[in-house]
């Protein structure tokens, strides 16, 4: 009878070990910090606009959802060996490819960047705790960018001042 008791203790032991490891793990993905993103999640938008941009829209959407840029202008894309257009605003520049927002850098507060599903967004100015669930570390807050089937080439980054502010959003290619 006792043989019995123990074999059963030790299946209810490793039962609960089991379902400790699982909390654990996914704990861990919900409340550790972030390292990857989708790209389908990455919004660009004025402070009090309504509409927002994403990566892959057209030139013309994000002029209609952040206004007229200073300037328009030719480029030549070093990653991808492509030409392209670059609008120009006082403390951003978008980039496109054939039409589609590839690339961006924004260094003014008058533009902020949100995750979607998230109820923030961060703008040049914010502090760290203003980046809930990304990990931070030499003074930025890197992210690689996944798309629904793989890893993409590119990565979103948060620059941190050395007062703990975000100085940069950089949206690139590796």
């Amino acid at each position: 009878m006792k043989k019995h008791t123990t074999k059963k203790l030790g299946l209810w032991a490793l039962g609960l070990i089991v379902v400790l490891a699982v909390i654990f793990i996914g704990t861990k993905s919900i409340f550790g910090p972030k390292e990857s993103i989708n790209v389908a999640d990455v919004e660009i938008k004025l402070p009090a606009g309504k509409t927002s941009v994403k990566i892959g829209s057209t030139e013309n959407a994000v002029i209609s959802a952040l206004g007229q840029p200073k300037q328009i202008a030719p480029y030549s894309s070093q990653a991808s060996y492509k030409q392209g257009t670059v609008l120009n605003y006082n403390g951003a520049k978008f980039y496109f490819v054939k039409n589609k927002l590839t690339n961006f850098e924004i260094t003014s507060h008058k533009f902020k960047v949100g995750l979607a599903g998230n109820r923030y967004t961060t703008s040049i100015g914010n502090t760290t705790r203003d980046l809930p669930h990304l990990k931070i570390q030499d003074n930025a807050a890197f992210l690689d960018v996944k798309s629904d089937d793989a890893t993409t080439d590119q990565y979103l980054e948060y620059d941190m001042g050395e007062n703990g502010r975000v100085t940069k959003i950089l949206y690139s290619d590796y």
